[in-house]
């Protein structure tokens, strides 16, 4: 018996499934199944059942919109979690990465002190620094704003 993956672990925990991207030509094919689009698609439902005799909907439609409300139901408790679970794993890896930052800006002062004795570091940390003179550190601007704001 294989072990799971962790997605698939993950789908289970949510009750989904996981399935493959769409391609380009089947998205652009969806009848603009936009998150706003939710809130007509039930007023549709709603309006459908109360008037479903007076209309004379065939069984299927009913059935397709029936159907597909009721995945939209099933499936919005893990986007919603799962959108939140994302945000906060992206707000802690730039947490991570302002302190590769740190490490970095302390790394091209050392390469700079160095350059002298030993070319060779600062042509082989040349990239690095190329790369921090666009990054300003922080920490000046905030002492700028605190010396303006006691004026």
């Amino acid at each position: 018996m294989s072990e799971k993956t962790d997605l698939e672990k993950v789908a289970e925990l949510l009750n989904v499934e996981i399935l493959p991207p769409l391609a380009a030509n089947e998205i652009q094919s969806l009848h603009k199944a936009l998150p706003g689009y939710q809130a007509i698609a039930d007023d549709a439902a709603r309006f459908v059942q109360k008037h479903k005799e007076t209309l004379k909907l065939d069984d299927a439609v009913l059935a397709g919109l029936e159907n597909g409300l009721a995945d939209v139901l099933h499936l919005e408790p893990a986007e919603h979690l799962l959108e939140k679970l994302h945000l906060s794993v992206y707000h802690q890896r730039l947490q991570a990465t302002d302190r590769c930052m740190e490490a970095m800006y302390d790394t091209t002062r050392r390469i700079r002190d160095f350059a002298e004795a030993y070319p060779e570091i600062a042509e082989e940390g040349q990239t690095l620094l190329d790369f921090m003179k666009a990054f300003k550190p922080g920490h000046k601007k905030e002492k700028k704003a605190a010396g303006a704001g006691g004026s």
